[in-house]
């Protein structure tokens, strides 16, 4: 994670501050908003800290469940408040941010810098393969719910208990299938020879977890971002070995002490889960002071906050010429919401005594459609251009503008 987002860090006990002092419910959102941004990029690096510890499968393993970490901690803050909307629209609204947004940037300061990008159209297809499945599984019950048996005469559109039902009975198969996900990407479980040996020899390759994050690159990028423009600045040098030899203990105990990465994940995760419960806390008054749609916070807001760290990792991974890179970070991420995060938040609501079903609107299966789509057509001719990456995030920013000014 680059310096300067800690630098956010600071909205953590001003958030606090801010809620004892009575401040404006705008003033808290934000500041706790703030605060989760590092957050979700701390309990990230602590992730792929452990990674490169425990090894290859693993590693893997632990990427792909601590992969939406935020996400899911968000949730079950907004679940505990008993806001079930304000849940599906976040979870929509990072598979649309994820193939919409972050795809965009990615593709515009990538295709800016570099006029053209090409990755790999079979891979990508892969991923475009995984998340058409996995966003028509999670679609399934808004379809019965909304059009169904109903075009039959004299029978009734699924709804109430009923949905509830038939929403955990698929979550359940989407966590079998997540499990089969993981056991075939990470494990390599009956997994084609060619496919293994694209996985050893690509780039995003030995710690790559279910979302398409390679720990090795990632990091070696960002050391190249921050240390290149000062190849040729002596104080700049110096600078940087006098920090090296201040942190060197330090750095040399995150690098071989297993305890240091499990003590930040930690630490980490439950500091987002207090963060979490003071963001969603101010949600409805924040709703009733300016009139703000709670849908809008869900589908926009909540997911930029939660995905804020991973939608800099992709843009980064652009930006060094790695476009495979963030193709699968957003593809990745997307299947994990729809196959781990829903899954998961649906149970939970029995845990918590506040049901939640996958009862979306209309509006968003049909962009979860559309999403997929367009990651299909993208995929196929294996390039991308600064314009394409323009017009999907001016595509993103039309959906955005038209649900902030949907009446709450």
């Amino acid at each position: 994670m680059v310096r300067w987002l800690y630098v956010l860090l600071l909205g953590v006990p001003a958030a606090y501050i801010a809620e004892f002092l009575h401040a404006s419910p705008l003033v808290i959102f934000i500041l706790a908003a703030l605060g989760l941004i590092p957050l979700a990029g701390l309990i990230g690096v602590s992730t792929e800290a452990l990674a490169e510890r425990v090894g290859q499968s693993v590693g893997g393993l632990l990427n792909a469940t601590f992969g939406n970490a935020a996400e899911i901690i968000i949730g079950l803050a907004a679940l505990a408040a008993g806001l079930p909307e304000v849940v599906r629209a976040s979870l929509s609204g990072s598979i649309i941010g994820n193939s919409l947004l972050v795809l965009g940037m990615s593709m515009f300061f990538g295709g800016w810098k570099y006029r053209e990008q090409r990755f790999s159209a079979r891979q990508t297809g892969q991923y475009a393969s995984m998340l058409t499945l996995a966003v028509i599984g999670m679609a399934i019950p808004s379809l019965l719910a909304t059009v169904g048996e109903s075009t039959q005469p004299g029978d009734k559109i699924i709804q109430g208990n009923q949905l509830h039902q038939m929403s955990l009975g698929i979550s359940v198969i989407l966590l079998l299938c997540y499990v089969a996900y993981i056991a075939y990407s990470v494990f390599g479980v009956r997994a084609a020879q060619g496919d293994l040996a694209t996985k050893g020899s690509h780039k995003a390759d030995s710690n790559k977890d279910s979302a398409g994050h390679s720990s090795d690159t990632h990091n070696a990028t960002v050391e190249r971002m921050s240390t290149t423009p000062h190849n040729n600045d002596k104080s700049s040098t110096e600078v940087k070995k006098q920090d090296k030899g201040r942190f060197a203990g330090l750095s040399h105990q995150w690098h071989t002490n297993i305890w240091f990465p499990i003590g930040l994940l930690a630490i980490a995760t439950v500091i987002t889960a207090f963060m979490s419960e003071l963001l969603v806390g101010s949600i409805e008054p924040l709703t009733k002071q300016i009139g703000l749609n709670p849908f809008f916070v869900g589908l926009i807001i909540l997911p930029i906050v939660g995905n804020a760290a991973e939608h800099f990792s992709a843009v980064t991974s652009a930006r060094q010429n790695h476009m495979e890179i963030s193709m699968a970070i957003t593809a990745g991420s997307s299947i994990q919401i729809a196959l781990l995060a829903a899954p998961l938040l649906v149970l939970a609501g029995v845990v918590i005594g506040v049901p939640l079903d996958l009862n979306f609107s209309l509006l968003e299966v049909a962009m979860f459609a559309l999403v997929a789509g367009l990651y299909s057509i993208i995929s196929l001719d294996g390039r991308s251009n600064w314009l394409e990456g323009l017009l999907l995030c001016a595509f993103y920013l039309i959906l955005a503008v038209g649900t902030f000014f949907t009446p709450a």
